[in-house]
């Protein structure tokens, strides 16, 4: 679809009527609020449409992925609403330049911990003047000031003369209204919803089975893909047994793919034993000859290659950090489902970038926006994997070989060999303290893949990598007033291009940033033989909400209190949303034990996050929770190695992520706030630095490698 312009009360033409009622919304390219009687997905906007029948359906532009994107915006929109929250409904915005992310450079994609922040006052803004419309509606009718109606619970009241009127019931007269322009928007106080712990929207859904994942769609006539990529990146195929593949009971064709071949069947399975007879072989790519330790020589090489600074101090800091590749490992593999004809493509997709995946099925199918549909399921994770567009490409190149339903289905061998992982990084750090203890020169380099280049080409050119950049303990041109105020900072950094897809992972520009700062803050508290909290405590003057923060999640872990041998406490602090006025701040306080024998043991994670105003408290505490699981996880477990180019890693008895066992008790602190909500998703930050510093407090041992695997601790 075409971004057409638009009129305050202009929608684009529909091409099927989803029956009588209200539908009202916004853009982000108005301040105006938009209205129309005829509903349907096709419309611009965020918005919420009132069937006749009291159903209220909830158009979202979030992809929901566990993170709990879509109960929190339908919060936020039935509380301005006063809506009957028994009788809402979601729905998954369609492809369309006016549902793009403000605080994403206006790109519609789902990532940053952005869902709840960017469209926060938007959604107030749509709930609260469809109620006023709705009660003006009831005014109307009833021939009183619309002062003396109420809404409440799905429906306008007049307490006078105890008449009321369902919304379904106001909707077509609602729709005959001009939006307000500037609708009153409820206090902190009036909320009913906001703030509390509402159950999420889609777990019953999830439980009885009719949630609908990427995996789950079915289309008349569909057939089943498996695929076969080259094991180096880059890599070309050179000869496989077609023959051989088709003679497999159920396969129906085999077809060419980028860098790889698709096996056809009637089922999965069918598609899966063919690719086994395919037996393709590959040659050439980006990565041959590479393996692991290769890739950190060509680090260090990068770091040697800025030269080394000679400092004169009371004390000197001379240290580096290193981290490894990291996989996704999404517990729903890569899939998706295309339908490609002569006329069209419709396209099914887990995805978390409907943007990209609408300029995949353009550049395969030649087609216009009009001919392309967009369907976004539920995720079965994402953590920026989902934001790719490889498995989208390959779906509708497949269908439109056969212009049929196709569903691309990979195996967990396939998604682990074949991902946009986070980059390997190292770092070094080289700082003089004086008598005092505190930092006279701070000088730090960081080589790693840049990341952002592959979609800013400039960045590659300027050599600038902001992913590299942020979460360094200075003031930057680009990320000014860093919560620590350090003097003396120098950081520079180079891309090294490895070959390797690199991609975002969760707290993209966090993750690897936190465990270099927060343990060489560490480090230098040890230098100065200072405590790590009070050390900490001396550069946030300037920074009361981080002060408080961390505070509180000393006094929640018990931090100083006395602990067995072989136990130790760490902690670690972190802002997120750098680039944005508004930040959410984390602190998180582990503790560990380390047996006799060398085993670790994460005891226990205390958590404290100011994230402002919680929609709900429950959602932030899942997001919390499952953050500092996946961050341990990574700090415990998790790496890609390489081997002649190729990932070592194929499925999780190799890749090993956390499991039941390996989880702490975990204790999460929501600091209250009426601000403006932030966002929560990029939690997985502080908790690595957290344990690897505790480590250090029960050992001795410092951990400037991940992960800690098996490496001695005692």
């Amino acid at each position: 679809m075409k971004n057409l312009p638009m009129k305050r009360r202009t929608f684009l033409k529909t091409t099927a009527l989803a029956g009588s009622g209200l539908l009202v919304g916004c853009t982000f390219s108005s301040p105006k609020l938009l209205s129309t009687s005829k509903a349907s997905e096709e419309e611009l906007g965020l918005w919420v449409r009132i069937g006749t029948d009291d159903t209220i359906t909830l158009i979202l532009p979030s992809s929901e992925m566990g993170q709990q994107a879509h109960t929190g915006q339908a919060m936020i929109l039935a509380e301005e609403l006063e809506a009957d929250w028994n009788s809402i409904r979601v729905v998954t915005a369609p492809v369309n330049p006016e549902y793009g992310n403000p605080q994403q450079n206006n790109s519609q994609a789902t990532g940053g911990s952005y869902s709840i922040s960017a469209f926060w006052d938007k959604l107030r803004q749509v709930g609260a003047g469809t109620r006023e419309m709705l009660m003006t509606a009831a005014a109307r009718q009833w021939g009183v000031p619309v002062s003396e109606c109420k809404a409440e619970n799905g429906r306008v009241l007049h307490s006078a003369s105890g008449r009321s009127l369902s919304y379904g019931q106001l909707a077509a007269a609602a729709a005959k209204l001009s939006p307000p322009d500037d609708p009153v928007l409820k206090t902190p106080q009036q909320f009913r919803l906001i703030g509390k712990s509402i159950p999420k929207l889609h777990t019953p859904a999830k439980v009885n089975g009719s949630a609908e994942f990427g995996l789950d769609v079915h289309r008349p006539g569909m057939l089943f893909a498996a695929v076969n990529q080259s094991p180096v990146f880059g890599g070309q195929v050179m000869s496989y047994d077609e023959n051989a593949a088709k003679a497999v009971k159920g396969v129906e064709a085999v077809v060419p793919i980028p860098n790889g071949l698709a096996v056809v069947a009637d089922s999965t399975w069918h598609a899966q034993k063919g690719l086994e007879a395919l037996k393709p072989e590959f040659e050439g790519g980006n990565t041959a000859g590479l393996d692991s330790a290769k890739v950190s020589a060509k680090l260090r090489a990068a770091l040697d290659g800025m030269g080394k600074a000679e400092i004169s101090a009371d004390k000197v800091l001379d240290v580096e950090y290193e981290h490894p590749y990291l996989h996704h490992a999404t517990m729903e593999p890569m899939n998706c489902t295309a339908h490609v004809t002569p006329e069209s493509c419709v396209v099914w997709a887990p995805t978390q970038s409907q943007e990209y995946a609408m300029k995949a099925a353009k550049e395969v199918t030649g087609f216009s926006e009009e001919q392309i549909q967009i369907h976004t399921t539920l995720l079965g994770g994402g953590f920026g994997r989902r934001g790719e567009w490889d498995f989208v490409t390959q779906a509708v190149t497949v269908s439109k070989v056969l212009q049929r339903p196709v569903q691309v289905v990979w195996s967990r061998e396939e998604d682990t060999q074949h991902g946009f992982y986070r980059p390997a990084s190292m770092s070094r750090y080289q700082i003089g303290l004086g008598g005092d203890g505190l930092p006279v020169r701070w000088e730090s380099q960081f080589a790693q893949p840049n990341v952002l280049a592959r979609f800013a080409p400039p960045f590659g050119w300027l050599d600038l990598d902001p992913m590299t950049i942020a979460a360094s303990v200075h003031d930057y041109g680009l990320l000014p007033d860093h919560f620590y105020k350090v003097e003396g900072v120098n950081m520079t950094h180079t891309g090294v291009e490895l070959g390797v897809p690199t991609g975002f992972w969760r707290s993209p520009m966090n993750n690897l940033n936190v465990f270099y700062t927060e343990s060489v803050m560490d480090e230098l508290a040890h230098l100065a033989e200072t405590d790590p909290l009070e050390y900490r405590l001396k550069f946030l003057g300037e920074s009361p909400r981080h002060k408080a923060v961390l505070e509180q999640a000393a006094r929640q872990a018990g931090w100083g209190a006395p602990l067995p041998k072989g136990h130790g406490r760490g902690i670690a602090i972190h802002e997120w949303f750098s680039f944005d006025d508004a930040k959410t701040v984390a602190a998180q306080a582990a503790q560990v034990s380390v047996s006799k024998r060398g085993r670790l043991k994460v005891e226990r994670v205390d958590c404290v996050v100011d994230c402002g105003l919680a929609v709900n408290p429950d959602s932030v505490k899942s997001q919390m929770e499952g953050g500092i699981i996946m961050g341990l996880s990574a700090a415990l477990f998790e790496r890609i190695t390489l081997e002649d180019g190729r990932v070592v890693q194929g499925n999780f008895d190799d890749y090993r992520i956390a499991r039941m066992r390996d989880t702490p008790e975990i204790n999460v602190t929501i600091v209250h706030s009426d601000s403006a909500p932030t966002g929560t998703g990029n939690s997985n930050s502080p908790i690595v630095p957290a344990i690897t510093n505790a480590i250090f407090a029960a050992t001795g041992v410092r951990i400037r490698k991940l992960p800690i695997g098996r490496q001695k601790l005692v």
